[in-house]
């Protein structure tokens, strides 16, 4: 019995000791913690911040961040919670059936929880339509809206029932698709593609663990958005050879970033995943074409490939219409600084691409900001720009705006007024 005292007490003086050590000496070095945390640096001590228990507030944080082992403690509990009771311990992540992660945005785009409204979606498809005759009949460049599937309409059978309760109704996905063919778009449907494969497919198109298509997904599509240009454009272009196919046992690559954030002791379960070995021509002389995405993230797949470099001559990107990619070297430019006319004019194509239909708002304001720039008549937003203009103490607050975010006054003032005629749309869109 003695022994057994002494052993149980040897171990709890360890698991209060070793974290200590740790934190003095590092002894062991841990796999860093996935995801975004909030820092959280030790405080200022003060007599007057000790008193009001803002050092306190602010120190415990602290303290439990610098813990030896924090990282391994972190997972245990992640664990637990996971295995136990489907809890994950990261923003936006939905344990769905048999482990297969969801993001609560897919799932609120599959049941149409987030649908714009079609007042709001018939007038961006509207946009769409004149940008696609504008930039073919005046610069001769083609529009091509891509959309990427989405998890939700693709495995919504692992969605948890709580999230069913309410019927689903309409999405931006479904009503975007029909309405940018009814009106004679350039579209390229991925998300019906893909469901339409789901059945027959031998290779997982999109992966238990990770929010975008699989890396063997997103190269069929590439194949497929190539052979669409070609057709489009009567040329050949370069395709991406794929030496041979690789099937692994675990998730690689942008296959499991859904739950690497999770940081858990053990990888989730999945199927076979089935990965290229890319074979590019570096003598191919085809004549590339210069093409600007406007996309969501589903676009980093095709870089980090290599298919965007050894397709096309530029891989200008916007990313969310927000930042400018390839980065110059002082960092992204905010679209807002780069002039939109010469940076459209020396592409041949121009593509919007997102999943879930950019949850109502395709291109991310690249329509509605290309639409204002081209059509010469009057429109909403520029009526809402001339009142503001002609209010001086308004102009005052866009200047002091702009001053803040370190972007042209007209660029803030542009925004503000779309946000007023985007916000009206969508207000009487309920009424429709």
């Amino acid at each position: 019995m003695t022994r057994i005292k002494s052993t149980l007490l040897f171990i709890v003086l360890a698991v209060l000791v070793f974290p200590a050590l740790q934190k003095c000496f590092h002894f062991i070095t841990p796999a860093p913690l996935e995801g975004y945390f909030q820092p959280s640096p030790r405080p200022d001590f003060s007599l007057a911040s000790l008193c009001s228990g803002e050092f306190q507030q602010t120190m415990s944080p602290h303290i439990e961040r610098t813990t030896g082992f924090h990282e391994n403690f972190v997972r245990i509990f992640n664990q637990a919670d996971f295995t136990f009771f489907s809890i994950p311990h990261a923003a936006k992540i939905i344990i769905g059936k048999n482990n297969l992660l969801q993001a609560d945005s897919h799932v609120d785009a599959y049941l149409g929880r987030d649908f714009a409204g079609k007042r709001f979606l018939d007038d961006k498809i509207e946009r769409i339509r004149y940008l696609q005759d504008y930039l073919r009949q005046e610069k001769g460049i083609l529009l091509l809206v891509v959309l990427a599937p989405g998890k939700g309409f693709y495995y919504p059978e692992s969605i948890p029932a709580r999230y069913l309760e309410r019927k689903k109704s309409t999405t931006n996905q479904d009503y975007f698709a029909s309405g940018l063919e009814k009106n004679g778009i350039n579209l390229i449907d991925f998300n019906r593609w893909f469901l339409g494969m789901k059945d027959t497919s031998r290779h997982v198109l999109y992966p238990k663990t990770g929010i975008h298509w699989s890396t063997f997904g997103a190269t069929l599509c590439a194949d497929s958005l190539i052979r669409y240009l070609e057709s489009a454009l009567h040329r050949r272009l370069p395709h991406p050879g794929v030496e041979k196919w690789v099937t692994m046992q675990r998730a690689d690559k942008e296959d499991d970033d859904m739950d690497r954030v999770l940081n858990l002791l053990w990888k989730i379960p999945v199927p076979p995943m089935t990965y290229p070995v890319f074979r590019f021509n570096a003598a191919d002389t085809t004549r590339k074409p210069a093409v600007l995405f406007i996309s969501d993230s589903f676009y980093w797949n095709w870089q980090h490939t290599g298919i965007i470099r050894n397709t096309f001559s530029r891989g200008d990107m916007w990313y969310y219409d927000k930042e400018v990619y390839p980065a110059p070297a002082g960092g992204p430019l905010n679209t807002a600084e780069v002039g939109l006319d010469s940076a459209i004019s020396r592409q041949e194509v121009v593509i919007l691409m997102q999943t879930n239909a950019g949850y109502g708002n395709i291109g991310y304001g690249f329509v509605d900001r290309a639409y204002e720039y081209y059509y010469r008549g009057m429109t909403p937003v520029k009526r809402i720009e001339a009142n503001y203009r002609a209010n001086p103490a308004l102009m005052d607050i866009m200047r002091k705006k702009a001053a803040d975010q370190h972007l042209p006054v007209e660029s803030v003032l542009y925004t503000d007024a779309v946000f007023l005629y985007n916000t009206e749309l969508k207000r009487l869109s309920k009424y429709n």
